[in-house]
């Protein structure tokens, strides 16, 4: 997203959290610091483009800002995998499920190791970064701050057992210290 549609964006939300209403379009180029309207309609279009908000075009003071949360590629419910930061696209939490908490991301199964749990490979998860620990939740987890996993967890003293299906994982035990809870799932999407 370009410095100037971050900027338009910013003062969106934040106008609506102040005044419940859009703001009018001079407003808008008045706070950029524009002399035509024109580049408003760009940027507008631009964010619109990138799903971060929703507008009728026919309609003035019609933006509705669309809450969204990171889509990253993959989470293993198999053997690990390498663990990567890059998010490959936003999604709107409406497009998703009606949680609407800021904290939260989604990921795509690869693999068939959490079948007995009802969590298919090519479901799309949702992960609560919340990380305080139930017996009874299922967590995306991170094994020496690299290899990235959805598996059950029990813990046992200093150890962490990771828990998947019985027919397509084996149970691994791992020291506290090498094991990082991401957070717990709290949905799952599945297409058919």
């Amino acid at each position: 997203m370009t410095k100037k549609a971050k900027k338009l964006l910013e003062f969106l939300k934040s106008y609506l959290r102040k005044n419940s209403i859009p703001p009018t379009y001079d407003e808008m180029r008045d706070h950029m610091g524009l002399k035509s309207k024109s580049s408003i309609f760009q940027y507008l279009e631009y964010l619109e483009n990138l799903g971060h908000i929703t507008r009728k075009k026919l309609k003035s003071r019609s933006i509705k800002i669309n809450e969204l949360i990171p889509f990253y590629n993959e989470i293993s419910a198999g053997n690990p995998l390498s663990y990567s930061n890059d998010v490959i696209e936003y999604v709107k939490y409406d497009e998703l499920i009606n949680v609407k908490n800021k904290n939260n991301f989604a990921c795509k199964i690869n693999g068939n190791s959490m079948d007995s749990f009802g969590i298919h490979d090519g479901d799309i998860v949702i992960i609560d970064k919340n990380t305080s620990y139930n017996p009874k939740k299922i967590y995306a987890i991170q094994i020496d701050n690299n290899e990235i996993t959805l598996k059950k967890l029990k813990v046992i003293n200093n150890d962490i057992e990771i828990i998947g299906d019985k027919k397509n994982y084996k149970s691994k035990k791992y020291n506290k210290d090498r094991v990082k809870i991401i957070g717990k799932m709290i949905s799952l999407i599945r297409s058919y």
